[in-house]
């Protein structure tokens, strides 16, 4: 099922919200983290909404607002969201206060947006919206869960709207509860994360949320062509993340040597990287570009948003920036390009993008 994506919209780590296609400049600096830049929410959201309104409410309310703000029906008919932590400050905040208040709770408003389902369903409330309305929370394949079901619905029904995101948020928690064993101790030039490899990554954060049909609508050029997961015993990955590719290729109409450029999800980890070089060196065709991400964004479940619509701009602009290629291609036109994206080497991700 191929479908277009008609507009997109994402905050995220860099200059985003407020550019079409990619930021002048990309945003670095020396970090142990990759936080959003986030835009004035008061010219996006009603004022009296925002008082009380978390932080990760925030990002998916505005990044879907951009998503529709060039649409003429900015009514959607189904929104679908993928979150691999959910409103985690909010649950984090609701259970502080649980445990220092004894259970008497003050208010149940922490309680009411820490559900996984509260973004899209803020964002059906403040559309005044009553489509399909569904939340994946299926870890690194939260987003490519929530793409699957939206090509599923476009399948079933032609000529529909769907809204798709991904969404996830830093906390202080989430950092020093995982990074003994994910994340690195020292901070760094979050620019070289790629180019310095060693153990472990940076947590970063997003929100992007795509319109999709299955027709083009106002000249949308890049689609998508197909999404796949699978999971893999990491002492015998190699032979399958292989025979998985050739099948997801296969069952697209395509080969390895259709595939223009590579967005790999490289984030520095030396052990996590290695499944990626060797998918880069052994398998695609000698002038298929290779290029990453996740030195601009970080690494979280739902970063594969963020290749997605990198990849978007990419095919619309012809052009890959400097700072994310790898190996420049030798092809004349990038008109097909696969993400490649893994979770400790037991949990992997296609998504082909492409331009019609």
């Amino acid at each position: 099922m191929k479908a277009f994506i008609r507009s997109a919209g994402i905050i995220s780590p860099q200059q985003t919200y407020d550019c079409r296609g990619f930021p002048e400049v990309f945003r670095g600096g020396i970090s142990d983290r990759l936080s959003c830049i986030e835009p004035d929410y008061h010219s996006l959201i009603n004022p009296v909404q925002l008082r009380r309104m978390p932080r990760i409410l925030k990002m998916g309310l505005a990044a879907a607002r951009l998503a529709l703000s060039d649409q003429e029906n900015a009514d959607p008919d189904g929104i679908i969201v993928g979150t691999g932590l959910g409103c985690l400050r909010s649950l984090e905040t609701f259970l502080d206060e649980i445990f220092d208040t004894g259970e008497q709770i003050k208010s149940v408003l922490p309680f009411i947006n820490s559900t996984h389902n509260a973004v899209a369903a803020q964002i059906a409330m403040l559309l005044k919206n009553n489509s399909y309305n569904v939340t994946y929370c299926h870890r690194s394949f939260s987003f490519e869960s929530a793409l699957a079901d939206a090509l599923m619905q476009l399948k079933e029904k032609s000529g529909m709207n769907i809204l798709v995101g991904g969404i996830d948020e830093l906390t202080d928690d989430f950092i020093t509860l995982h990074r003994p064993e994910r994340f690195r101790k020292e901070q760094l030039n979050t620019l070289e994360l790629v180019s310095a490899p060693d153990r472990g990554t940076i947590p970063g954060e997003g929100a992007a949320f795509f319109l999709i049909s299955d027709n083009s609508g106002n000249g949308a050029c890049a689609g998508i062509r197909g999404v796949h997961t699978f999971l893999t015993d990491p002492r015998s990955a190699q032979e399958l993340i292989f025979a998985e590719t050739d099948k997801f290729l296969e069952s697209s109409g395509m080969d390895r040597k259709d595939i223009d450029l590579v967005i790999l999800g490289m984030n520095g980890d030396t052990e996590s990287d290695a499944i990626y070089k060797e998918l880069a060196r052994d398998y695609f065709d000698s002038s298929t570009g290779i290029g990453c991400y996740k030195h601009l964004c970080g690494e979280y479940y739902t970063s594969t948003a963020f290749a997605l619509w990198a990849a978007k701009n990419i095919l619309e602009t012809r052009a890959v920036p400097g700072m994310m290629v790898r190996k420049e291609t030798g092809r004349k036109s990038i008109d097909k390009i696969l993400i490649y994206n893994h979770f400790l080497n037991t949990e992997h991700s296609f998504i082909i993008a492409g331009k019609d």
